[in-house]
């Protein structure tokens, strides 16, 4: 489109140029809704500006050939006694992988894509006559956690061939699919009665199989996936994650005794899952997968989206005024995005949208450093954030640096979805959004935005067309905003006060303007003698940079009018301030300062130590 290439000359915006994997390789039975790619994105304001710092300050400072190098020298043990073994360095690369590929070709600088293909070549090299490829001795392989990362190598390799129509990378993919299955498999050993976490790390390996399955049509993958399904479902020694799930046992219940709530591990299950019901329409898997997210959302996601202690379900959302442990680990919260992402896109449903909107705008933001491009491995709900992160597998990395590049994906991958003549607007970015036309063709739709959201909530979308076009656009109404306010240039007006989302289908003319309002003020929370406050999708905190008082002192109820201030930190991206009754004495109200989630604690000392829930005065 016209004004995405005036963007991109200009550098005005930063354009990305990704691949979103694409599950409409060969025709599914269950067509889930289609996402936007994100090379047919440019982003500006809060989102723009902290990708753009994460791949700034990480990616483009990753060294390939040092996370690479693990596979040409295969001596993992594979054993959990040693201090910092060496068991899952071969999760890392594929990991990374996900985000690098698409972003090594951001603004048009190849160096990053050139190092990411050298690293492949050297994957690819290191594969073994019988198609292993990983870090683990020849009498250990298929132990601990060699499948789990397995699983993330074929999945970097498949990530580079949907971006580079590499057929070496595939082939190379399918080969070490080929050699898992050499040694699991009905007759064989068992995946889910086998590995960590109560078998979900090496189930979790379905995802994999069902994009090769997806790609080469061979059936072996589909037949083995659904050997694996039933490794979910019926081996009363594995996980048991869809029967469980069926029959409403909670996360936090599921073979705890044997680590089977383990939070990232079953999510990742649950993607396998939902790719396995697309291609099948085994409606066990999807209902199975959503009854786990409801139960998810409903026990376990606290106020900033976050959740879990020491990475396990644990009803964190009913203590979450509580307990101030280690909580929400960058891998879950990377995972969760990833499937409230692809519950959006299957079953078009606008509450994962939201859901996804809240853990992207507080914990995980939170969670990343964009003067470093660090991810935090945790975080919680008060404190201070990290300033150390954690070395794993004797490696100068940890899991969640890994996994923390991928939450920008999951939500850009969701801004835009479209099917059969229908645009759904999920999330409200500022910035360029180009779609296929329904019409076919070369012809596409562009979405031009203009916002300040999430803290001006106000939206105003432009449409780009070539020539007048007819199609529905859908907007997600967040459950948030208690009226949403549509105004279309033509005149016609709508205000609607549910959630979900409200269509519009009309002939569109190019330059047509849809204007959205969500009315929304600050809300109080009441939770275990405490209380929070939230703004549209964004928690509010207290933080130390206010210099406003004890965060101890117990706050009385009453009524409360919140303003928008001036921030007294640049890092801040929003603040408010109101009148709180503090203390137990019937002293006057004084001004207390809040700002976003996101921006608590970004000094990562004491400086900006922060508070979510405050003590009620009783």
């Amino acid at each position: 489109m016209k004004n995405l290439n005036i963007m991109k000359n200009l550098n005005i915006i930063f354009c990305l140029s990704l691949s979103v994997v694409s599950f409409s390789l060969k025709g599914a039975p269950i067509e889930s809704l289609k996402e936007v790619e994100v090379d047919e994105m440019c982003i500006r304001g809060l989102p723009g500006e902290r990708l753009d710092a994460m791949i700034r300050n990480n990616l483009r400072e990753l060294d390939f050939d040092y996370l690479s190098r693990p596979f040409t020298r295969k001596s993992e043990t594979g054993s959990w006694g040693v201090i910092q073994p060496g068991i899952w360095q071969n999760e890392f690369w594929g990991k990374i992988m996900h985000a690098a590929v698409p972003l090594s070709r951001y603004h048009g600088s190849g160096d990053l894509e050139k190092r990411i293909e050298k690293s492949v070549k050297t994957i690819v090299a290191s594969q073994l006559p019988d198609g292993y490829i990983g870090n683990y001795l020849p009498k250990f392989r298929g132990e601990v956690c060699d499948v789990w990362g397995a699983k993330y190598t074929m999945m970097g390799l498949i990530h580079w061939y949907d971006a580079t129509s590499d057929s070496t990378a595939l082939k190379a993919s399918s080969r070490l699919a080929d050699y898992i299955i050499s040694l699991f498999g009905p007759g064989k050993k068992s995946l889910g009665a086998t590995g960590p976490f109560c078998g979900l790390m090496n189930c979790s390996v379905l995802e994999p199989i069902m994009w090769l399955y997806r790609r080469t049509g061979e059936k072996k993958y589909l037949d083995f996936a659904r050997w694996i399904v039933s490794e979910l479902d019926v081996n009363t020694k594995g996980p048991e994650l869809i029967p469980l799930a069926l029959k409403g046992v909670p996360v936090k219940d599921r073979h705890a005794d044997n680590h089977g709530h383990k939070a990232y591990e079953m999510m990742s299950c649950c993607q396998g899952l939902l790719d396995y019901y697309l291609e099948t329409g085994d409606k066990r898997c999807l209902d199975a997968v959503v009854l786990s997210a409801e139960n998810i959302i409903a026990d376990e996601i606290d106020i900033a989206g976050g959740g879990t202690q020491y990475e396990r379900f644990c009803a964190s959302r009913k203590r979450q005024a509580r307990d101030y442990a280690i909580g929400s680990e960058m891998c879950v919260l990377t995972t969760w995005m990833r499937l409230c992402q692809k519950l959006n896109a299957v079953t078009g449903e606008a509450k994962w949208a939201e859901e996804l909107e809240r853990t992207f705008y507080n914990s995980y933001l939170g969670s990343f450093s964009p003067a470093t491009g660090s991810f935090d491995a945790y975080a919680s709900l008060a404190g201070e954030r990290e300033s150390f992160h954690p070395l794993h597998c004797r490696m100068q990395i940890n899991c969640c640096e890994a996994n923390g590049p991928r939450g920008f994906l999951a939500y850009l991958g969701n801004a835009a979805t479209y099917s059969n003549g229908v645009v759904n607007i999920n999330q409200y970015l500022f910035g360029i959004v180009n779609l296929p036309s329904p019409s076919g063709g070369k012809k596409k739709i562009g979405l031009n935005s203009f916002t300040e959201f999430p803290r001006n909530m106000r939206y105003a979308l432009t449409l780009d067309l070539d020539s007048s076009e007819k199609f529905t656009l859908r907007f997600r109404v967040p459950a948030w905003s208690s009226k949403t306010s549509f105004k279309l240039s033509s005149g016609e007006k709508k205000e609607v006060t549910n959630s979900g989302y409200v269509s519009f289908t009309r002939e569109w003319k190019d330059g047509d303007q849809v204007e959205v309002l969500f009315e929304t003020k600050v809300k109080e929370h009441i939770e275990n003698g405490h209380i929070a406050f939230t703004y549209g999708p964004l928690a509010l905190a207290r933080d130390a940079r206010f210099g406003d008082g004890d965060f101890s002192e117990r706050v009385r109820k009453g009524d409360v009018e919140f303003s928008p201030v001036t921030p007294p930190d640049s890092s801040m991206y929003a603040a408010f301030s109101a009148f709180l009754k503090m203390g137990v004495h019937d002293n006057p109200p004084r001004a207390i300062s809040f700002c976003d989630f996101s921006s608590a604690g970004s000094t990562r000392d004491k400086r900006s130590f922060y508070r979510v829930w405050l003590p009620l005065a009783e």
